[in-house]
């Protein structure tokens, strides 16, 4: 038992020491960050570079006088800006490219099955998604002391800890960030071009709409990744009354959540749920002819598309105590700050029987199928969990009804949406702090596109109204 728990040591740490060797390029500040896109990250370079230059070709044809050139260079501008979107998005960022080397070249974390606990526990893989999911393996089982749940692991922190690992920092700008600015402010220079040519108002309003829209955007943004940025995440065993940055993995807080019999079915079952819910509905699916037709109204063609109608019966949900664990301790979740979930389990018997002459008929439908579905989701325990929230005293009852150790200081606490901070919004996701801020760009880079599309069209417009 001691060589294995020595070995699980040792692979932690290798983790820990292979996740730092690849965020060790975004741990540092930098003015300037290049990637080189890869595989089909050059897809998009390719086709907006194909029809930024096709549509060029087309705007600039027949061009005869200056304002012929102006309202050319404008409608090309208009184009690049939505096009050019594909081109700056293929270029990776620092962080984003670090995430993709820590799973397999995906912006996803990796499914997690979790063996029996020791007295039979079982629970559902966590399975990893875009941007969701473990980037290492957290503890099984067997691991937690499931009868002292709010006790420190063998292991400590957990090794995806951003205590661990350390917190991302943006550049300053990026390839992307680059070729946004330039895309914007080539949009706002051809606005003010035709304004002056013109003298229409039109020619600035829209883009200068866009300026403040994306502001507005971006802005919301930064502010949400400097929130989680400027709290730092919090060891679970040294948490304190207030605004609270945790990361973990969720937990039962009492005995192991019962097995979910999904609508009385044996053969139907969900396993370790904290928060559960399924439903049963008759589901209906076929492929359907659409014409084509042309501007005259003429059929030119058609094709087969896919058409689905889904009929709900019944459902049902419920929750178990829970809790998420950093390896150091536990600390409750406040009710209502889980909902919903991840679908987990879906089953479906077909029966041809559920059409009741609803079925659609002709030669234009094919593949009709009826079929009974269920569709088990929610939260299992064993999934990682991120929380930026409020930690509240928990209530007297609620600690009576699990006899909860005081002398455990984070168990008398529970994380949730509830606080008296002013400003902090909850951010709960299914996964940890890298994840979270997989996207996250400077302030500067993320403010400055809109900013300069306010900038030079409002100017000229404003000069006009004076």
């Amino acid at each position: 038992m001691l060589i294995d728990e020595s070995m699980t040591a040792r692979s932690d740490l290798s983790e820990i020491e292979r996740i730092r060797e690849a965020l060790s390029p975004v741990l540092a500040n930098r003015f300037f960050h290049f990637e080189r896109p890869k595989g089909t990250e050059w897809m998009g370079i390719v086709v907006g570079l194909f029809f930024s230059i096709i549509l060029s070709i087309m705007s600039f044809t027949d061009v005869y006088t200056r304002e012929d050139l102006i309202i050319s260079l404008n409608i090309f501008s208009y184009f690049f800006f939505i096009f050019g979107i594909l081109i700056a998005y293929s270029f990776p960022t620092g962080i984003g490219r670090a995430i993709k080397t820590l799973s397999g070249q995906k912006m996803s974390g990796i499914t997690v099955s979790y063996g029996v606990g020791p007295n039979g526990e079982k629970t559902e893989p966590s399975q990893g998604k875009e941007g969701e999911g473990w980037l290492v393996k957290p503890p099984q089982i067997k691991h937690w002391h499931l009868n002292e749940p709010y006790a420190e692991d063998d292991r400590g922190l957990l090794a995806e800890h951003p205590m661990n690992l350390g917190t991302p920092i943006p550049a300053l700008f990026t390839t992307k960030s680059i070729i946004i600015l330039l895309k914007n402010i080539l949009l706002s220079i051809a606005g003010v071009l035709l304004f002056i040519e013109t003298n229409e108002s039109m020619a600035l309003i829209p883009i200068l709409a866009l300026g403040f829209l994306g502001l507005v955007i971006n802005y919301n943004r930064v502010m949400k990744w400097r929130k989680i940025v400027d709290l730092p995440t919090s060891m679970i065993r040294g948490a304190a009354i207030g605004r609270l940055e945790v990361f973990g993995q969720l937990r039962p807080r009492k005995s192991w959540p019962p097995t979910i019999i999904v609508d009385n079915d044996p053969s139907k079952e969900l396993f370790g749920m904290g928060i559960w819910s399924w439903e049963y509905s008759h589901s209906f699916s076929w492929d359907e002819w659409v014409d084509e037709t042309d501007d005259e109204g003429n059929v030119i063609g058609g094709k087969w598309e896919p058409r689905r109608s889904k009929t709900p019966i019944r459902e049902n949900s419920g929750k178990w105590p829970i809790m998420v664990h950093d390896g150091t301790s536990g600390i409750a979740l406040q009710e209502g700050l889980l909902s919903g979930g991840r679908a987990i389990k879906s089953w479906s018997v077909p029966d041809e029987s559920l059409w009741e002459g609803r079925k659609p008929h002709g030669d234009h439908i094919r593949n009709a199928k009826a079929e009974h579905f269920w569709m088990g989701s929610g939260w299992p325990v064993g999934e990682p969990l991120f929380v930026s929230g409020y930690a509240s005293p928990r209530d007297y009852a609620s600690l009576e009804a699990e006899n909860v150790d005081r002398n455990e200081a984070s168990a008398l606490l529970e994380i949730g949406i509830e606080g008296n901070s002013i400003g902090h919004a909850v951010e709960v996701k299914r996964g940890g702090e890298l994840l979270v801020l997989q996207h996250m760009e400077s302030g500067l880079a993320s403010l400055l596109p809109s900013f300069c599309m306010i900038l030079i069209t409002g100017i000229p417009l404003l000069q006009s109204l004076l």
